[in-house]
């Protein structure tokens, strides 16, 4: 994960290995999430055809699977929505943070017997067979650099993100100190952005790579975490 700021406004980047196995049990299984919701689209890089028993219910299967992933999307978003300001304490020491974190994760990501799904068998047995599977993809996707951007550069350069957060703090006639974002990037197909909550977006990898669009991105991205 990169980060970038100084005392003043603050930004940061990455991407996310649990939902990008999340991803992959979506496309791996062909869930027919009903088109318009809230989810990404495919993964660039499609997984092979996952086997799924024949008196499976894919729709049922699908509604799970969507209300797993905005359980996931809020877990993985949460920790920066609190370093932002939203719910944060700061006497908490790292041991702590990284136990608050764990615990979290736990409650919606607890391979290998994923008992936070028993409420959803059918999402439950397929997560359980494939997610090593998913796991590995993931961790592979990570450690490749996306095309055309040099390794150890961030997706969103500096001199960009510096310029929005403070034509931002101008607009809004706050101080540069309450600038602050998030942004996960997951290898998904086209240019596209979501918000997940104040101060927070995922996009795809095209989206951070059109200086337009990255540029618009982080300008939602720091506004909604102004507050009302």
């Amino acid at each position: 994960m990169h980060y970038a700021g100084s005392s003043s406004w603050r930004f940061s980047e990455g991407t996310s290995q649990m939902l990008h196995a999340a991803l992959f049990i979506r496309d791996g299984a062909a869930l027919p999430v009903p088109e318009g919701a809230p989810v990404p689209p495919p993964l660039t890089d499609q997984p092979g055809p996952m086997e799924i028993p024949d008196s499976t219910d894919r729709e049922v299967l699908a509604a799970q699977w969507l209300e797993w992933w905005g359980r996931l999307v809020d877990c993985e978003m949460s920790e920066d929505r609190r370093s932002q300001g939203e719910g944060s304490d700061d006497t908490d020491d790292t041991a702590l943070r990284v136990d608050r974190i764990l615990r979290r994760r736990q409650a919606v990501y607890d391979p290998p017997d994923f008992d936070s799904l028993r409420a959803t068998p059918q999402l439950q047995a397929l997560i359980q067979r494939y997610f090593r599977e998913s796991l590995l993809w993931a961790a592979d996707m990570k450690r490749q650099h996306p095309p055309g951007r040099p390794p150890g550069d961030p997706a969103f350069p500096w001199s960009l993100v510096k310029g929005v957060a403070e034509q931002v703090a101008t607009a809004h006639g706050v101080p540069i100190a309450a600038v602050t974002g998030t942004v996960r990037i997951l290898r998904v197909k086209g240019t596209w952005s979501q918000p997940t909550g104040p101060g927070c977006t995922l996009c795809s990898t095209a989206a951070a790579a059109d200086p337009a669009f990255a540029a618009t991105l982080l300008r939602d991205t720091f506004t909604s975490g102004l507050g009302p």
